[in-house]
């Protein structure tokens, strides 16, 4: 008996790598000395710039969202997906990403599938400026069903101590202004996949005229990266108190770990905009509003808090299709997030 008799291809491992590698190198940077190829990516730790360094990590995956990507054939967007999800939750410190390593497993691995959502994973990394130093495939046809696959990424970012945000510094009076999202992004796709199990494929792909493309393609747009949009607020001199990135448990769920004890969030529902695909999942699913509000963005990918003297010059700073939103203001008591 062999290993791919059991069930495990080397082959195809050797020839997803080869296909990856020059992904990865179109995003190394100077600091890193070995990749792909190497049993542990090495990053020379160059903190020149840095007083007092602190190193901030996050790991994610994109969920059940897999599942759609692998129905309609849309690799790349997941991977891109999969830098998101981590990177959002490191820059919340005001950390810069430094470098991203991924994690694939699957029941039968297919080299040009990996190609294509190492593909993602390049273009997310560019993105937000960080080296793809490395990462995993693993084939196992025990424990994922043919054709499931599961995608892990870990991130790890530098922000000097002194500039670290943690919400410490948030008063009663501060605003809170919200950053819109591209969508769904790449939370609550098992409720999302249970409200349509009932379409065909032919329905899923048909255009829907309030969308403006197909269920699917609506579904399957990549996550906001929020990299650029904070550091533009950042370069502008906009002291940012706090950062949530909007992930499952909605805006609730998220918002509320940016305040320090005794404090609150009064947010205006009728601030956030709502995007159709919201209404959309509520009507086929018969998901209740409160439901809705505590697993989905509804609209906003990324809140933060800002000094109310400073709140109009950050508003001004949306581009590139991002809106940026005043959508409350941080109030005393113990309600950690009321949304009217």
């Amino acid at each position: 008996m062999t290993y791919e008799q059991a069930g495990v291809s080397i082959a195809a491992q050797d020839t997803a790598i080869e296909l990856i590698k020059p992904l990865a190198e179109a995003t190394h940077t100077p600091q890193v000395l070995a990749g792909i190829g190497a049993f542990g990516g090495a990053f020379k730790a160059d903190f020149e710039h840095f007083e007092d360094p602190v190193l901030v990590a996050s790991t994610d995956s994109v969920g059940t969202k897999v599942k759609l990507a692998a129905r309609f054939d849309a690799w790349d967007s997941v991977g891109r997906d999969l830098v998101a999800v981590s990177v959002n939750d490191v820059i919340t410190t005001g950390a810069k990403p430094l470098f991203f390593l991924d994690y694939i497993a699957c029941n039968k691995l297919a080299p040009r599938i990996v190609e294509r959502v190492i593909t993602g994973v390049r273009d997310g990394c560019l993105e937000c400026g960080c080296a793809l130093l490395g990462g995993e495939l693993a084939e196992m046809g025990d424990v994922y069903g043919e054709g499931e696959f599961d995608l892990v990424g870990f991130a790890v970012g530098v922000v000097d101590s002194r500039r670290r945000i943690d919400g410490s510094n948030v008063t009663a009076g501060d605003v809170v202004i919200g950053i819109s999202s591209s969508g769904v992004h790449s939370n609550g796709y098992s409720l999302v996949r249970k409200a349509f199990e009932s379409l065909s494929d032919r329905e899923w792909q048909r255009h829907d005229a309030i969308l403006g493309c197909s269920l699917a393609e609506e579904l399957l747009k990549p996550t906001t990266i929020y990299c650029r949009h904070i550091q533009t607020l950042l370069d502008a001199g906009i002291e940012i108190k706090a950062i949530a990135h909007i992930s499952g448990g909605g805006i609730p769920g998220n918002a509320a770990r940016m305040l320090p004890p005794g404090l609150g969030l009064r947010i205006l529902r009728s601030e956030v905009p709502v995007l159709p695909v919201f209404h959309r999942i509520a009507e086929a699913g018969g998901v209740e509003d409160s439901e809705m509000w505590n697993t989905f963005n509804m609209g906003i990918g990324c809140t933060f808090i800002a000094a109310s003297e400073q709140a109009e010059a950050a508003l001004s700073l949306g581009s590139n299709g991002i809106s940026l939103l005043r959508l409350g203001e941080v109030v005393p008591g113990s309600v950690n997030v009321l949304i009217e």
